[in-house]
């Protein structure tokens, strides 16, 4: 039986799928496409080895509708890793060819919205689509299912992304795409309550608190960031839910660099005139910047992504810290890659799994807490990405009214 498999984006995030999914003993076909090639070949070249299937390179404009649409024949699953700016480019793709679509992240949490806004055409198109299958958003989501799946009630749920590692490199870097952790971190952060919906601090950096992560981790400073978790885990979720909030451990260095980088219009996507060319501040920063698979192996230490969910169980309050730990140099050693772009590549593969299984079925658009995390969770155990439950409870204190 055929089985289809398009990757488009083949950056760091993109050749972690690759990589995965050629493992498959059921796939039959594999498209790696990008608007530049080089990295698609390499990436190609070493994989060809380690799978009986197929594998075809081609160069596609992720903003061109046209350009995407040309490689999807009978194509199963099309896994976007590319930059969300052109998901709904891509998503538009999916639907003339009848594709079923992954993507990894959103431009914002408003955007999020709106993908899962296009869930009668998918359903009318009798595809599936599943947006901000990655890590954080994704294995997050997906998590705190899992915890509230546990309990009664759920009061809340704070997603923590926390790192405690040194990088061999003298400049300004980030571990995932510059692009997208420059402006996520740089806007507003929102946050979701039950009572106003989504709502957002007026400024960056907001409402610093410190953490406690799993050994070897330990405490980090977290701001609440803008991220996509807090849109739709609230509602999707219910049980009583309260509040929704993302929260990433930042450094020091990390906050200082952006606020300059703000202060002086660094972060700005419009362009400026610079002497007789037309320039984008925010694409000049990138591209000073590494690409995060070039940290590979220069990275020392650990990452952890969790959901933390608090709530109720019988009679006890409990809180439940479902989380994935990954050694940045155990990784490496093993797979080549650096922990953050690994942990968030094998994700959306499982997803994949379980769609070739037939497991995961139905049309649509969905938020990843809506597949069943049970099954996801074996199957991300199975390809290597363990993850660990801590729990604390204490008794509910009952008021007794005096009479």
């Amino acid at each position: 039986m055929r089985f289809k498999v398009t990757i488009l984006g083949v950056g760091g995030v993109g050749h972690v799928c690759a990589a995965e999914i050629a493992k498959s003993g059921y796939l039959t076909d594999l498209v790696l496409a990008d608007i530049s090639t080089e990295a698609a070949e390499k990436c190609a070249q070493k994989l060809r080895n380690k799978t009986a299937a197929s594998i075809e390179v081609c160069r596609v404009d992720a903003s061109d509708k046209g350009s995407v649409a040309a490689i999807l024949e009978d194509v199963d699953v099309l896994l976007y890793a590319g930059i969300p700016e052109f998901n709904f480019t891509v998503m538009r793709a999916c639907l003339d060819t009848r594709t079923h679509y992954i993507d990894m992240a959103s431009a914002s949490p408003d955007s999020l919205l709106k993908q899962l806004d296009w869930s009668s055409r998918f359903k009318q198109a009798g595809i599936l689509g599943i947006m901000g299958l990655g890590c954080d958003p994704g294995f997050s989501n997906i998590a705190a299912k899992y915890a509230a799946d546990q309990l009664d009630t759920v009061k809340s749920i704070t997603i923590l992304d926390g790192d405690n590692s040194d990088v061999d490199y003298e400049g300004f870097c980030a571990y995932f795409s510059p692009q997208t952790a420059i402006q996520e971190c740089l806007a507003k952060p929102n946050y979701w309550t039950v009572e106003k919906g989504m709502q957002y601090y007026s400024s960056p950096f907001a409402n610093k608190d410190e953490f406690e992560f799993p050994d070897p981790i330990g405490w980090l400073d977290c701001y609440v960031v803008e991220h996509e978790e807090a849109a739709t885990l609230g509602k999707s979720i219910g049980k009583g839910c309260e509040y929704v909030e993302f929260r990433y451990a930042l450094h020091p260095d990390f906050v200082n660099t952006l606020q300059v980088l703000s202060y002086l219009g660094l972060d700005r996507k419009e362009p400026i005139r610079v002497d007789n060319a037309d320039v984008i501040p925010l694409n000049v920063v990138v591209t000073t910047m590494p690409k995060p698979a070039e940290l590979a192996g220069k990275i020392h230490g650990y990452s952890c992504v969790g959901a933390n969910v608090k709530g109720t169980k019988g009679d006890k309050n409990v809180e439940l810290f479902v989380y994935t730990i990954a050694n940045h140099d155990e990784i490496y050693q093993k797979s080549g890659f650096q922990a953050t772009v690994w942990q968030t590549g094998v994700p959306p593969v499982v997803a994949i799994d379980m769609i070739a299984e037939g497991i995961l079925k139905g049309t649509g658009c969905i938020p990843p807490e809506m597949i069943d995390p049970a099954p996801f969770l074996k199957r991300l155990k199975a390809r290597g990405m363990d993850w660990y439950v801590m729990e604390k409870t204490s008794p509910m204190l009952k008021i007794i009214a005096s009479s």
